[in-house]
């Protein structure tokens, strides 16, 4: 049995404040002392439910969104009040990814011409509109007949980024799946060969052993010497498996920032390839360190991080748009930053610009000799 939700999650808010301008035209019709007002008084609350309905954008999304087309139509034509158009308005501009688009412009062009009809009724019989309330009128008619476009344009962003994030998260399962590609090339071919050559003198020693004691020594030996260099390669598969990439990080970055209302922007990431694993990995853990700090003492909303290379040094600026130092302790995340770029023969800059400012800058000789 499915849950009901009387507005869809993550817009309870804003479909309850929208839901309170529907009384503007309830509390004109008070009191309710004839059947019009009556009857308008019934539209209302079946022009709500219609607009409950289209915010979740199901299947008989474009039912609803006639319903509430109807009762504004009728509103506008009986008693001059056009400003419930603004409702489906805007609804057919967010919600244009559901219906045709024939069907858009069709409703698009027939809410123009029923506003500018009742703005015309309006003018001819001078009952419902007053010379202010005209302009006003008038004004509100015309943003209203171009509200769908910029809702239009406003959903095909959302849906872009929502396209993005989901070019994101298959990037990386494809980084990992590659990683994991990698690592068991490294297995096979570093100690696949170590470990059958391995058997093999094993089997040829115990064969011996009684007949020839001295060659099932030196094979042995062989066997001891071939196991620790071996022993070495796995040290160093697993020392590598442990070393992070800049670009990694980046996806993981992304994500905490993300999950903490934070908007991150980056230029030129690309630059970071060229940098050695070393130094990749030690600005990695920088990275993390300093995001670590804009999420939990920053109070920021923007983050950015750029990279530049010039005159043979690679640059990194970290900045943020938060409170700046005065929430940043210097303890030992930021003493852990600051060896981690010496190790590199770095060198690391924090300021208090406007938020919180790092510079780090690092040369590519390592990088290069590689």
């Amino acid at each position: 049995m499915n849950k009901f939700y009387l507005f869809p999650k993550g817009e309870v808010l804003s479909s309850i404040i929208w839901m309170i301008f529907l009384l503007i035209p309830i509390l004109s019709l008070i009191p309710f002392d004839n059947f019009e007002k009556q009857f308008s008084g019934m539209l209302i609350v079946l022009f709500s439910w219609f607009y409950r309905n289209t915010l979740f954008q199901g299947k008989y999304f474009i039912y609803w969104l006639m319903g509430q087309y109807l009762i504004a139509a009728f509103y506008a034509l009986e008693l001059g009040y056009i400003y419930l158009f603004m409702f489906p308005a805007w609804q057919l501009g967010f919600g244009f990814t559901k219906i045709k688009k024939t069907t858009f412009w069709l409703l698009f062009f027939g809410q123009s011409g029923l506003i500018v009809l009742s703005l015309f009724l309006g003018l001819i019989e001078e009952t419902a509109f007053r010379s202010n309330q005209l302009r006003i009128s008038i004004l509100f008619g015309l943003f209203t007949i171009i509200a769908p476009l910029p809702g239009r344009e406003f959903q095909k962003s959302m849906e872009q980024r929502k396209q993005l994030y989901q070019a994101n998260q298959r990037m990386e399962a494809v980084i990992k799946g590659e990683e994991r590609n990698r690592i068991a090339r490294e297995l096979h071919d570093s100690l696949g060969q170590s470990l059958s050559i391995m058997t093999l003198k094993l089997d040829l020693a115990q064969k011996i052993i009684i007949k020839n004691p001295q060659i099932a020594a030196d094979e042995l030996q062989e066997i001891e010497q071939l196991s620790r260099s071996t022993l070495k390669t796995v040290r160093e598969i697993v020392s590598d498996m442990r070393k992070r990439s800049v670009r990694e990080e980046l996806i993981e970055i992304n994500q905490a920032l993300t999950a903490a209302q934070i908007i991150l922007s980056t230029e030129n990431e690309e630059l970071a390839n060229d940098l050695s694993a070393n130094q990749q990995n030690e600005i990695s853990n920088v990275l993390r360190e300093a995001v670590t700090n804009i999420i939990r003492h920053s109070k920021a909303t923007f983050c950015k991080i750029i990279f530049t290379i010039e005159a043979g040094w690679f640059k990194l600026s970290i900045e943020d748009n938060g409170i700046g130092t005065k929430g940043l302790i210097a303890g030992n995340g930021v003493t852990g930053m600051i060896e981690r770029i010496e190790n590199v023969q770095g060198t690391i800059l924090i300021l208090d610009d406007q938020g919180t400012s790092i510079r780090i800058s690092v040369p590519l000789k390592e990088a290069l000799h590689d």
